[in-house]
């Protein structure tokens, strides 16, 4: 196999596993998104007690687990990410009519090394486009949580009252 075919051979996994984990980033937004909301839903239903105190507490634990694996997953992309734009400009490089190199410019698959770089990562990089893209999504959960425990009406002021029953009197 030639050294262009490989470059774009693995340049097409380091897609495919881009591709994935930005899928597993999606769900775990939409798992975050139910939980929070069937927390404040079990906030007000009658027979569930609990102290807004604790459901914030609670919001802010089941947030920051869920951005911790997000986290895990966007380390991943961005190791990835970065091993693309490095064999991107290898192939723009090797495509140089003036590059005197012929063959050997091609330096993988570093398929295993870049996923590997990413899993070891404990913070993405700032700056970094997954990084700045993820971060509003964050900060409007946290928005809802601020603006669940701190401005909704305690759980005592949403009960309704029995309704009285009046009868018509009857011609």
């Amino acid at each position: 196999m030639k050294e262009i075919e490989q470059a774009f051979h693995e340049h097409t996994i380091l897609q495919e596993i881009i591709a994935r984990h930005e899928g597993h980033m999606f769900s775990l937004r939409g798992w975050l998104l139910a939980i929070i909301g069937g927390l404040l839903a079990a906030y007000y239903t009658e027979n569930i007690l609990i102290h807004v105190s604790m459901l914030a507490i609670a919001l802010l634990l089941v947030t920051l687990m869920f951005l911790y694996v997000e986290l895990q997953h966007m380390n991943v992309v961005e190791a990835v990410g970065e091993r693309v734009v490095e064999l991107e400009k290898t192939i723009v490089a090797s495509r140089d009519p003036n590059n005197q190199s012929g063959t050997g410019w091609y330096d993988g698959p570093k398929v295993c090394e870049a996923c590997r770089e990413g899993a070891n990562r404990h913070w993405p990089k700032t700056g970094k486009m997954t990084f700045v893209l993820n971060q509003p999504f964050y900060f409007m959960v946290i928005a809802v949580i601020l603006f669940a425990t701190l401005w909704l009406p305690p759980k005592q002021e949403c009960t309704t009252p029995a309704v009285k029953t009046v009868q018509m009197p009857q011609k």
